[in-house]
């Protein structure tokens, strides 16, 4: 097989394997999203442009909450860089393992505009097993069937919420959340890695009666932390 036709290959190898669970998951929450964004009268276009540039659920609630509650766009634009901080460490853990000299820095600023959390988990699993060459094709086509598939679904969520009760369109949207939960801890075979889950969902109730607006960094961050020197191998 040639290179071009290996790196094809490789693509739709990528896109059959996301258009299973990952794809299925996510699309469920922008059905959530479409929803809750027409209940609060926001903009179709301006709904389908944010899953365009946007393209991280957290952000974009965060982006439609602060719009309801009538706040200046630099205060949103801010809010929403911010929730997009937790894919620096993703970012710079994924790309080395696919770039080559010969992509251009566009290519790579698409691909990590394309990274989020349902394709990085499971590709960091899968693409290191692959030739060089194929790597980045299969993580676009993986990538990409995700994108189609919210594009997809807040389409299809703006005009079927009529149908759905108001339950139903929270639900949809925290199933994205706990899809995360389980397919990190699927990646996750060393015990200090699976302690760092298990001690941030510990500590996230504990803190959130006391600080709910700081609970979820400082479970983070407190979590991993404590788990880090509990758990961490010792050397003779």
């Amino acid at each position: 097989m040639n290179s071009a036709s290996s790196r094809r290959a490789a693509f739709w190898s990528g896109a059959r394997v996301s258009a299973g669970a990952p794809s299925i998951v996510l699309a469920a929450g922008y059905l959530g999203f479409a929803a809750l964004a027409k209940a609060g009268e926001f903009p179709l276009w301006a709904a389908l442009i944010s899953v365009t540039t946007v393209w991280s659920l957290p952000g974009q609630l965060v982006m439609l909450e602060l719009w309801l509650a009538g706040t200046a766009p630099l205060i949103i634009v801010i809010a929403v860089a911010l929730t997009a901080m937790r894919f620096l460490p993703m970012t710079v853990s994924f790309l080395p393992l696919v770039r080559e000299p010969r992509h251009r820095a566009a290519q790579l600023y698409f691909a990590a505009h394309m990274l989020v959390m349902t394709n990085w988990a499971p590709c960091m699993r899968s693409v290191p097993e692959l030739p060089i060459g194929q790597r980045m094709p299969y993580f676009l086509g993986f990538a990409i069937t995700n994108w189609v598939a919210c594009v997809a679904a807040t389409l299809a969520g703006y005009f079927l919420v009529d149908s759905f009760p108001p339950l139903v369109n929270r639900g949809l949207v925290l199933i994205t959340p706990l899809y995360f939960v389980l397919i990190l801890s699927a990646e996750y075979r060393n015990r200090l890695a699976f302690a760092s889950i298990l001690c941030g969902a510990v500590a996230g109730p504990l803190l959130y009666a006391v600080t709910p607006q700081w609970s979820i960094l400082l479970a983070g961050a407190g979590g991993g932390t404590a788990a880090y020197f509990l758990f961490r191998p010792r050397h003779a």
